[in-house]
């Protein structure tokens, strides 16, 4: 057996108890009319946590499933499509493009800095792009981009605006039909509050042009493929393929949390805690990597001791049953990240990380 560890990571998250005991539950059909009802009140919660009119999509996958239908759906085979990157989730999203078409460009700012909409306003003035794709918080750095900024830059340039908000949603403001978002990306086990296994894809209406006009060589992930279930079974059995029915049920709880609580009091709380944690680590001697008007509400990254990351991350796994999470790419081995969305959102739980580092870097001196 595995030894249980708070998970104080960027992902999957600590969940609550309701969550985890719907899990447990006998399985259902995934189709019928009972079923059919059940899907689409979830659809519902969907749209307005996203805050769009437009079809979402679940798919029993990671939120890398519902990036490569958005992209695959969209760009195939001849797409020109322009990627500012400040991460490694910026480079993941290249590297799923490029499968689908060789018409990918690429910005690239300093990793942990924002990405600049100056640069990426000249780059559209020069190019005859498609679409844009960009990570709303990049995982790896805890960098919140300017997404509300980039989507008015897309609609002025007539062109298409896709969101990974796999670590965003439902923790940071988020507007999709306001904003101009064309399809947002995120899944189950971050802000959504439930365990790992579903990718979700939220549709604008003015999508399906081009969803249309591509000719994506999928099936599983082509989002014309789900379209044409959703209205050809949509009174029966409202998916092409068998759902992962636990855990679609389990992601209903964790939405009736995050209703519940209300999405504007939910990101002050999560604000709120950022500061705390933030504050935290600098009074325990700790430099954060992101500077505070940047810095995402759900991932964290620190600037760990000099060649003792690992030790200090292993002296809190050990010692104090936390899981904190070291990086990525160029950064692995230099910083660390604290995930605290949903339920690790809390006083208690960010005090119990602080009080580990404190007494772990003690520990390694």
């Amino acid at each position: 057996m595995m030894k249980r560890l708070r998970l104080m990571i960027p992902g999957p998250i600590e969940v609550a108890p309701e969550v985890l005991a719907v899990m447990a539950e006998p399985l259902v059909a995934h189709y019928g009319k009972e079923w059919t009802v059940f899907y689409k009140e979830i659809l519902g919660m969907l749209r307005r946590i996203f805050q769009t009119d437009g079809d979402v999509f679940l798919f029993p996958g990671s939120g890398s499933a519902g990036l490569d239908a958005a992209l695959g759906s969209t760009l195939f085979p001849d797409g020109k499509v322009l990627i500012p990157q400040n991460g490694f989730f910026g480079e993941r999203l290249e590297e799923i493009a490029r499968s689908y078409t060789t018409n990918v460009h690429t910005i690239d700012f300093p990793v942990g800095r924002v990405i600049d909409l100056g640069a990426v306003e000249r780059t559209l003035q020069d190019g005859n792009f498609d679409a844009v794709a960009c990570v709303h918080c990049e995982t790896s750095t805890g960098v919140l981009n300017p997404i509300q900024e980039l989507a008015t830059l897309c609609r002025s340039h007539g062109i298409l605006f896709i969101v990974d908000a796999v670590s965003s949603l439902a923790v940071e403001s988020l507007e999709m039909d306001a904003w101009g978002i064309d399809i947002c990306v995120s899944a189950s086990q971050k802000g959504l509050e439930s365990p790992p296994g579903l990718g979700v894809v939220a549709v604008g209406k003015r999508v399906w042009d081009r969803i249309n006009h591509a000719k994506s060589p999928g099936w599983y992930l082509n989002l014309k493929v789900w379209k044409e279930y959703t209205e050809k079974w949509g009174d029966w059995h409202p998916h092409p393929v068998t759902q992962a029915v636990n855990n679609i049920k389990a992601l209903r709880v964790g939405m009736e949390r995050i209703l519940k609580e209300g999405l504007d009091a939910r990101f002050e709380r999560h604000r709120k805690i950022t500061q705390q944690l933030r504050q935290g680590l600098r009074e325990i001697g700790l430099t954060l990597y992101v500077p505070d008007e940047i810095a995402s509400h759900g991932v964290t990254s620190v600037l760990g001791p000099d060649s003792k990351v690992d030790e200090l991350l292993a002296y809190v796994r050990k010692q104090k049953g936390i899981l904190l999470a070291g990086s990525l790419g160029l950064l692995k081995g230099k910083i660390f990240r604290i995930g605290h969305m949903g339920p690790s959102a809390s006083k208690e739980a960010i005090d119990e990380v602080l009080t580990a580092l404190r007494k772990g870097l003690r520990a390694i001196q």
